[in-house]
Order: structure tokens, then sequence, then C-alpha cells
């Protein structure tokens, strides 16, 4: 790596190609290198195509949202009431009428948690997003689902493979999107909401569209020096096979199509965001992710992840619940109607949940909060293998412990890669060349939450 970093030292650092602020001489290449590998997963025929991650930060409130204890103590069970679903004896958060109303297109998973693994916003995570205890250091750097999937089943060479809108957690932003894979396979981190007319200058406004011609030829020169030396680094490796496609990817008229949100009815471009706030007092997601994660997989992206607002609600849960849970509830609702009626539901994962629950008990004073909640939590599971209008496992009267069909989080990684048609039990090799099972830990399937 040294000797490489040194003949890349004979270019102005100007001229390096930098996405992001990526680096060439460096492991967080995250926007620059595009996955585009060409093995097929091992015999396995996947349900899903396509997987949307809604992303919770922080932890949203099991017990206000959808495991609700309305014969809890006053303490326990808040301030919010429950309302009838279209699915038999499943009832959500008053909040969430348009949830409520199509039930019968989701499983909710009730008993699938960290539990004696810590849930702090750094470790838990890591775990849900890999399936694995990584932990921000000291542990395998496992990968992402999306990074897995863009290794195995990419898409389309003019798209990214695992797009990322914004930044992957709240807490610990795109630190988890480095991996033993490599950089290849790292995803495609942009916001296309800061968009104007240029894709380029959303990216990253050190690149201008003028400018590719340019880099490109530098980008040749130094894939000459790379391939002259006598063995290279896995990272560099990445370079040399991915830097091309990064460039295809941003000149991509399929790509700038389906972040041009105008194109969309305005009517349309209301139900996602009709629950908007006109002004937020707590930190909020953008509903207008929920959109774009729509058409980017309809354009044929397999993997689109976001984070949608800030759940850790110590204080001020039932103020800041009235504002989060509707937004929620208005913009998840259209994207799972959209799916369904365009023929794509049942070939797309839809996920949303966050790294914990909230502590049931939470008090009656004004301002009440919940606190992290490592043993109970909900992840709501739509599309793409998953049963529609399905409940999967329980807790106990007061929310607290998980009292039925307990599963560990390799299990829910394990159900994912077995839907996306990927054997978890494969071994990967990392970037020095150490082999490693995609899940880790013996765990079985899911199999109450599969159609």
């Amino acid at each position: 790596m040294k000797n490489s970093c040194q003949n890349f030292h004979r270019f102005n650092r100007r001229q390096f190609l930098r996405i992001g602020g990526a680096s060439l001489c460096g492991i967080s290449m995250l926007d620059l290198l595009r996955s585009r590998g060409a093995a097929a997963a091992r015999g396995l025929q996947p349900k899903a195509k396509h997987m949307i991650c809604v992303w919770l930060a922080g932890g949203p409130p099991h017990i206000d949202m959808f495991d609700m204890k309305p014969n809890a103590p006053e303490d326990y069970r808040g301030e919010f009431k429950p309302i009838k679903t279209k699915v038999s004896g499943l009832e959500i958060c008053e909040l969430m009428p348009e949830l409520a109303k199509i039930a019968d297109k989701y499983t909710i998973l009730r008993s699938v948690t960290t539990l004696n693994k810590p849930g702090d916003h750094g470790r838990a995570p890591m775990y849900w997003l890999t399936g694995n205890p990584r932990l921000p250091s000291g542990t395998a750097a496992y990968p992402m689902y999306g990074s897995v999937m863009a290794k195995f089943r990419p898409g389309p060479a003019d798209l990214p493979s695992f797009a990322v809108l914004d930044k992957i957690d709240h807490h610990i932003g795109n630190a988890i999107a480095t991996s033993f894979l490599g950089p290849a396979y790292a995803p495609f981190i942009f916001d296309p909401l800061q968009a104007k007319d240029d894709i380029a200058k959303m990216l990253s406004p050190q690149i201008e569209l003028p400018a590719f011609d340019r880099d490109a030829k530098l980008l040749k020169t130094l894939d000459g020096k790379l391939r002259a030396q006598e063995r290279l680094d896995p990272l560099i490796e990445g370079l040399d096979r991915y830097q091309q496609s990064a460039f295809d990817m941003l000149r991509s008229p399929k790509l700038r199509t389906a972040l041009d949100i105008s194109k969309e009815n305005p009517k349309t471009i209301e139900r996602y965001t009709r629950n908007d706030p006109k002004k937020t007092r707590y930190p909020s997601g953008n509903t207008r992710h929920f959109l774009m994660a729509r058409r980017l997989i309809e354009a044929g992206v397999p993997i689109v992840h976001f984070n949608f607002g800030y759940w850790d609600w110590h204080g001020q849960n039932f103020e800041a619940g009235r504002q989060q849970i509707p937004m929620l509830d208005a913009a998840l609702s259209s994207l799972l109607i959209d799916l369904d009626e365009r023929g794509l539901l049942d070939s797309t994962i839809v996920l949303a949940l966050g790294e914990m629950g909230r502590k049931p008990k939470c008090g009656t004073k004004k301002g009440a909060g919940r606190d992290h909640w490592d043993y109970a939590q909900f992840v709501l599971a739509a599309g793409g293998g998953f049963a529609r209008g399905n409940i999967v496992g329980a807790t106990d009267k007061l929310a607290e412990q998980v009292v039925d069909k307990f599963y560990k989080i390799e299990s829910f990684g394990r159900t994912l890669y077995h839907l996306l048609g990927i054997d978890a039990d494969q071994i990967v090799y990392t970037t020095n060349n150490r082999p490693v099972k995609l899940i880790a830990g013996e765990a079985p399937m899911i199999k109450e939450a599969l159609a």
C-alpha cells in the first residue's frame, strides 16, 4: 500500500478523483468505488430482487407504535391509544391510521432483539445491519447486507448496486460502510434531495462534469502504474477494477431520471409528505427519501438504505412522537401501496426498524421520555417473501421481555440472505485473504415470518 501511494504522490492532490471526500490512498473510498462483482450466489433462487431499509435511528418506541399494551399501568402504556388494523389481533398506534389500513401487506416481528448485546448507538446498528455482532472497532468489519448483495447480485452497470440516501445512521454516520469485502462493494452514498440540475454537484462540490474526461485520463495513468506493481493491495485492486464504473454511473441517464422527482405527479408527492409539519420542533426525517427509494428500485437499483428521523426520546417522548410517527405513517404506507400497485412489492423487501426499543416504564410526568431498551422492539418487514398480515412473537404484558419465539439478530440476517438468494454460510475472503462466513453465528431462519 505504501509503495502504491508513493506513486500517487507525483500527482497534484486536487487532481485525485474524489467523491464525497474519499481518497485513493485511503480505505474510505465510499462514494468512488461501486460494486460490479461477477460472482453469482450459490444455487439459491432469490424471492427478492430488491430491498429498501428504512432505518429509524435511536430506537423507535415499540410500546408506543406496534406493540402497545393498553391494559398496562399508566406509567407504562403512555399517552397514545391503540387502533384496530386490517389484521385481526393486531392493534397499532392511533397516529398510524394509514398503516393500519394496509396491515395485510406486512409482517410485524416482536421477538427479534439484541438482548444481551449492548444496545448503544455504536454497536447495535452494526449488529442489525450486518447480521453479526460487529463493533466500531475490535471485531471483524462484517459487511452490510447491501454490500454483500453488491458482490453477489449486482444491479445494472449504469446504476449503483447499493445506494444510501444521505447517511446510514444518525449516530455513527457512514462509519459502518467500510467492510472486509473492500471498497469495491461499499455503498454509493449521496443525498439526492440536495441536487439542483447537476448530479455531480449533488455528489460532491469538487466534481464538475467538464472535468470528467480529464480525470478519466488521470485514472488511466494511475491504472497503468497500479498494474505495474508486482503485487497489488486488495484495496487498490478495488480501485483498479471499479474506477470507470464510478464515471459511468455519474453520467447515467437512468440514474438522473430516477433522481428527478419533479417528474412525479404532485398528488403523489403530497401523499408521501402530507403529514410533514410546517415547522419541525424535533429532529425529523425527510419523507421524500421514501419516494426517491421507490424510484431507484423502479430504475433497477437492488438495495436502497436511508436513515429516517431521530427516535432517541429520553424526554418529550409523546411530543416528539406526535411529530415523527405521523410522518412515518404517511410515507411508509405510500411506499408500500405504490410498490404493490406497480407489481414490485413481491420482489422488494421493505424494512422499517431501529437498533433497539424504548424502556416501557416512562412515568407520568409532563415531558416524560423512554430510555434505551435492548430487550424488546419491533421490525416491520414487507414484501420479497415476507408474509402479509402477519405477527411473529410476543412480549409480556408490560412489553419488557420477549416471551414467545425469541430470535437473535443472526436469524434476521440469515432470513434476509435467504430471501435475497444468498447463502449465509458461504465463505467470503477479506481484503487480507482471511476466510469468513457471511453470518458467523449459528441461528435458524425466522420461518414464521415467511410467506
